[in-house]
């Protein structure tokens, strides 16, 4: 299941390295689906996508991530 709304705001929370991994981790599995090698499929790429999607924490456990990195330093 894909909720766009609550997808959304967690990208939203994303700090800017994270937002770019995930941008990173999504080239990838689109490079795998375009070149058609194997049998990652556009369907699989879907699945992939979303899996990432729907691994990102809440906003909430976001923040109290970032807080603790920041003070780990």
């Amino acid at each position: 299941m894909f909720d766009f709304d609550k997808t959304r705001e967690k990208i939203k929370a994303l700090d800017e390295t994270d937002a770019k991994n995930i941008v990173m981790l999504t080239m990838a599995n689109l490079e795998m689906a375009k070149d058609g090698k194997g049998d990652f499929t556009s369907d699989r790429c879907v699945d992939a996508l979303i899996k990432l999607l729907n691994s990102i924490p809440e906003p909430n456990v976001l923040k109290e991530m970032y807080k603790n990195r920041k003070n780990d330093d």
